[in-house]
C-alpha cells in the first residue's frame, strides 16, 4: 500500500464541497432528492458531498479528488461508472427516441432477457422505475388477488405509506403517514422465523401478502417462513431491490433455490440508470392492469436499452458477481483480525459479498454508529470512499480491492489502539481519584 499511500499525501481540498453544499441546502431540502445520497449521511470537510465525474471504479469530486468508490451509487452501478457497453447502447438508443406515444420493440427485448435469466421460473414481468414503486406494485397485486388488506412488512421496502410506518418507528403524524396505514401494515422488527409465525398464527385469515428480504436471512430459516405462508395461502414477496443483482444471475433467491410469488429487483439493472421490475405468474401478474400498476416512465427507453446492455454482459460473465470471492476474502479477513484484535465484542462484519460493514454491537442505529464515523474519515486518507458499508462492481480490479482490505485492517489496528490509549486513560482517572 506505499505507492497509494505515497500518492494520498497531497492536500485534498474541499473548498468547492463546502461552497456548493452552502448553496444547495437553500434550494434543494437536505441538499440531495436521494436521502442516502444526502450530505448529513457524509461528513462534509472529511469526504466528498458532490461528484463531477465518475468512470469505472473511481470518481473526481468537484475539487478535483479523485476517490476509489466502495459505493457504487447505492449499489446501482454494477458494471462500473460510464460502461462503454451500456453507454454505446443507450447512445444508439436516444438518437431513436427516449418516450413514445405508443409501447416501444425495446421493452419486449428487455423483458424476454430478464425472464430468460430465470430460467422460465417466472412467464411475465412489469416495468416500473424505482424499487418502492416495484414493491408497492406488487404489494397491490397480492391484495387483489387474496381480496385480504393486511401486509407483514420485515425491513426497508421503500418510501411509500404502508412500509416506511413501520420502518421509522411507527412515527405517522410527524412523517405525514396516515394513522389508518397501522391497520393494515404489521411491523415484525428484527424478524426472526419464530416472530413471524407468532404474528401470522394470530390471524392468518387477514394476511394478504409478506415482504422478505431474503439476503438478510439463514436459508433455513427463510424456507421455514417461506412453508408457513404456502401452506396459509399468503402470497410471498421477496424484495430483492438492492440484492436482485449483486447476490447472483438469479437473486438471492436462485442462490437459496427458495422462490416467492413475486419477486422485485432494481438497483444495477440498468448499471445507474432508474428501473425496475416485478417478475411473478399469469395469474397475479395478470391483475396489473385491473390494480393500475403504471407510471408515465416505466416504458422510457434509455434505461431498457442500459438494462439490455447489462443483461448481455451477465450472460457473458463466467462468475457473476465476478467480486463474489474477493469481498468473502475480505470479510474472513477482517472477521480473523477481529478476533486477533479482542475486538469480538466491540464489533462485527455484516452482511455478504453483495454489500458489508463492520458494525459496533451495542449501536442498533448505522447512522450514529462511532465506528462508522471513524472508519469513514480513516478511509478518506486512504482516497477510498464509502458511506460505512461496502459495495464492488466488476469494475474494481484485484489491486484496488486488496487496497481496500488492507486500508481496513489498518483500521481495526488503530481502532484497537485508540481503545487501549482510553483504557489507560480512564485506569489513570480512576488512581487519581482514589489518592
Amino acid at each position: 500500500m506505499n505507492e497509494k499511500e505515497s500518492t494520498l499525501d497531497r492536500a485534498v481540498r474541499f473548498t468547492r464541497n463546502l461552497e456548493w453544499l452552502e448553496q444547495v441546502e437553500k434550494v434543494i431540502p437536505s441538499g440531495c432528492s436521494t436521502l442516502a445520497k444526502a450530505p448529513e449521511r457524509l461528513f462534509p470537510g472529511h469526504t466528498p458531498v458532490c461528484c463531477a465525474e465518475a468512470y469505472n471504479s473511481r470518481f473526481t469530486d468537484i475539487d478535483g479528488n479523485e476517490w476509489l468508490d466502495c459505493e457504487m451509487a447505492m449499489g446501482t452501478a454494477s458494471w462500473g461508472h460510464a460502461r462503454h457497453e451500456v453507454q454505446l447502447t443507450v447512445i444508439h438508443q436516444l438518437k431513436k427516441g427516449t418516450s413514445f406515444s405508443v409501447p416501444a420493440d425495446i421493452e419486449l427485448e428487455c423483458a424476454e432477457l430478464i425472464l430468460e435469466r430465470f430460467e422460465g421460473r417466472y412467464p411475465s414481468l412489469r416495468f416500473t422505475k424505482s424499487g418502492a414503486d416495484a414493491v408497492s406494485g406488487a404489494v397491490r397485486l397480492a391484495r387483489a388477488a387474496s381480496g385480504k388488506s393486511k401486509v407483514i412488512a420485515t425491513a426497508y421496502h421503500g418510501w411509500h405509506d404502508w412500509s416506511a410506518y413501520g420502518y421509522y418507528g411507527g412515527q405517522t403524524k410527524e412523517r405525514g403517514i396516515p394513522v389508518d396505514i397501522e391497520r393494515s401494515t404489521i411491523w415484525v422488527n428484527k424478524p426472526t422465523a419464530e416472530r413471524i409465525e407468532a404474528q401470522i398464527t394470530s390471524s392468518p385469515e387477514d394476511i394478504a401478502c409478506i415482504v422478505l428480504c431474503p439476503n438478510e436471512w439463514k436459508r433455513d430459516a427463510l424456507e421455514e417462513v417461506v412453508t408457513l405462508c404456502r401452506s396459509l395461502d399468503i402470497i410471498i414477496i421477496f424484495d430483492e431491490v438492492t440484492s436482485g443483482i449483486r447476490m447472483g444471475k438469479q437473486a438471492t433467491a436462485g442462490e437459496y433455490d427458495i422462490w416467492p410469488d413475486l419477486l422485485c429487483i432494481s438497483k444495477g439493472m440498468a448499471n445507474g440508470l432508474p428501473l425496475a421490475a416485478v417478475l411473478g405468474p399469469e395469474h397475479l401478474m395478470s391483475l396489473s392492469g385491473q390494480v393500475r400498476f403504471s407510471n408515465a416512465h416505466s416504458s422510457e427507453t434509455t434505461a431498457l436499452a442500459a438494462a439490455i446492455a447489462c443483461e448481455r454482459l451477465m450472460k457473458n460473465a463466467k462468475v457473476w458477481p465476478t467480486w463474489r470471492d474477493p469481498a468473502t476474502r475480505i470479510m474472513d479477513r477482517l472477521e480473523s483480525e477481529l478476533v486477533l484484535l479482542g475486538l469480538t465484542d466491540q464489533l462485527e462484519v455484516r452482511g455478504t459479498y453483495a454489500s458489508f460493514c463492520i458494525q459496533s454491537l451495542a449501536e442498533d442505529n448505522f447512522q450514529t454508529d462511532p465506528f462508522r464515523e471513524f472508519m469513514v474519515k480513516k478511509m478518506a486518507h486512504f482516497g477510498i470512499f464509502t458511506k460505512g458499508y461496502f459495495i464492488f462492481s466488476d469494475a474494481h480490479t484485484r489491486e484496488e480491492l486488496l487496497w481496500v482490505e488492507e486500508a481496513l485492517l489498518q483500521i481495526l489496528s488503530d481502532w484497537k489502539e485508540i481503545q487501549k490509549q482510553e483504557h489507560l486513560h480512564s485506569m489513570q482517572l480512576s488512581k487519581t481519584f482514589e489518592a
